[in-house]
């Protein structure tokens, strides 16, 4: 087909951008779009999909027919072009061609930009939920809960952040909304921080020292351990065990008194050690016969460093003892880290929990236990000998919880024998 002497054709192409490539390609800038359409074609598999193609009409052959002849000639005007009209006719037509490429490659660049902007935007929605999500979890009523309770339970500032901080990690944003759920976790994980300690087994005789500071009922326990072996063995129908009282505490006349008494109930004599000297002679004397030894010791203030010492020196005898600390239950947790910390040089391994029946708040206890990795071994609660000792049980601690509901089948599933 033929328009003024010059030739119509058609070529198809996925889009019009590439259809004008095929064109300059073939005709560098000799050629004329018409028109232009949009055709559907048959593809894929079992051609049970189309494609969409762009069929351009367009003339080409006009500047062809000018080239072939032996001068340029203006179109317009049918003069013959001079060189500067040749130089510029073909510095346009380069400037144009230059221009459609550089169109093509910012056309390519632009749209590689906005797909990593997409990919970035996608990122940050990301990171802005997350976010979202955490600060959810940071202020959820459940934590804000959870730590009021362990604070009302004089547990430490350092506790209370490991307990927040295992309920972060353990739930999502969707479970911290069963409080019941997190609170019967939360009551796990207090006693799984309860470390008792564990029954030893000790050749003849058995030396047993007890230390602590003055008022916590250092005398009256002593009592209770000894009374209490021979009320087992009594049950248990064993022979009566033989039980040696000493005390160093030769200053303070009413723990003598007191321990006095309760070795008379028991049929024995207090012995009285006021250096390391006596301490090693009574030893000596009575380790092949007795199957107990108990020791009582001084009470001072623990900031008491000079007396402290002093009492470590006479106890300095080799008895392989068992020496535990005693601590009331009512102590205020910065005054129990003294304690612990003060008599760190008795190299005591475990703790006697006294007067556990004067509070109701035992976070502090807990709490300090388990930030210095020692175990309880007896807790006291009351005046009355042998009964109110007993071994330390982590259900009978965990009742003692005020604020949560304490489920006692579940705790004594987790904690039971």
């Amino acid at each position: 087909m033929t328009k003024d002497n010059q030739i119509v054709k058609e070529i198809t192409g996925r889009t019009l951008e590439e259809c004008k490539m095929k064109l300059r390609r073939e005709y560098g800038e000799d050629w004329e779009l018409i028109n232009q359409r949009t055709e559907f074609k048959p593809g894929g598999f079992l051609n049970l999909s189309t494609k969409e193609y762009i069929v351009v009409k367009y003339i080409t052959g006009r500047r062809k027919s000018i080239m072939n002849e032996p001068e340029s000639y203006n179109i317009s005007t049918g003069n013959k072009l001079t060189e500067q009209q040749e130089f510029e006719k073909n510095r346009q037509a380069l400037l144009q061609q230059n221009s459609d490429i550089l169109q093509r490659n910012n056309t390519r660049v632009l749209a590689e930009m906005a797909e990593k902007l997409d990919e970035l935007s996608e990122q940050l929605k990301t990171v802005n939920n997350k976010v979202d999500s955490n600060q959810l979890v940071e202020t959820h009523e459940t934590i804000s809960k959870i730590s009021e309770i362990l604070s009302e339970n004089e547990f430490s500032y350092a506790y209370i952040k490991m307990i927040e901080e295992k309920i972060r990690s353990k739930f999502s944003l969707e479970q911290l909304d069963d409080y019941k759920l997190v609170q019967r976790q939360v009551v796990d994980w207090i006693g799984e921080s309860i470390e008792i300690s564990k029954e030893k087994v000790f050749r003849p005789p058995h030396v047993v020292i007890l230390v602590g500071p003055t008022g916590v009922g250092k005398t009256t326990t002593i009592a209770k351990l000894a009374s209490r072996l021979i009320l087992e063995s009594k049950k248990n129908e064993l022979s009566k065990p033989e039980i040696c009282l000493i005390t160093t505490d030769t200053m303070r006349v009413s723990a003598q008194e007191q321990l006095e008494v309760f070795a008379n109930i028991l049929g024995k004599n207090v012995l009285k050690a006021e250096s390391s000297d006596d301490l090693r002679s009574i030893y000596d004397e009575y380790k092949e016969h007795v199957d107990y030894i108990f020791i009582d010791t001084s009470g001072y203030s623990p900031n008491d460093a000079t007396k402290i010492s002093n009492m470590k020196t006479i106890l300095d005898v080799k008895m392989n003892a068992d020496v535990y600390l005693a601590i009331s239950a009512s102590t205020k947790t910065s005054d129990l880290n003294n304690i612990l910390r003060n008599y760190e040089p008795f190299a005591y391994e475990s703790v006697i929990i006294t007067k556990f029946d004067e509070t109701q708040q035992i976070g502090n206890v807990i709490s300090v236990l388990w930030e210095k990795h020692k175990t309880i071994s007896y807790i006291t609660d009351g005046q009355h000998v042998p009964r109110n000792i007993q071994k330390a049980d982590v259900i009978e601690i965990l009742k003692n919880l005020s604020g949560f509901d304490i489920d006692r089948i579940h705790i004594e599933n987790q904690f039971g024998e």
